[in-house]
């Protein structure tokens, strides 16, 4: 399953600030210029405003859903 995995929590900023990393089916990072990443990060944000970003979350591309790291990660709430 392709991922995106979003946060605010970009390390090389002292401040909140959109981050995303992009995997394919795989598991395999992909890289995209700073920008995209940034932009998709965004778009999921506004999306689900709802969500509770001060934890990351994983966007399922194909699935069109939204679920909490922990939930991922294969830990329940």
């Amino acid at each position: 399953m392709a991922t995106i995995r979003v946060s605010l929590t970009d390390p090389s900023r002292a401040w909140p600030h959109p981050r995303a990393a992009i995997r394919d089916e795989g598991g395999k990072t992909l890289e995209v210029s700073r920008t995209t990443a940034t932009v998709a990060a965004r778009w999921i944000l506004r999306v689900w405003p709802e969500a509770d970003w001060t934890r990351p979350h994983t966007f399922d591309i194909q699935r069109a859903a939204l679920t909490g790291s922990e939930v991922a990660a294969g830990r329940s709430r």
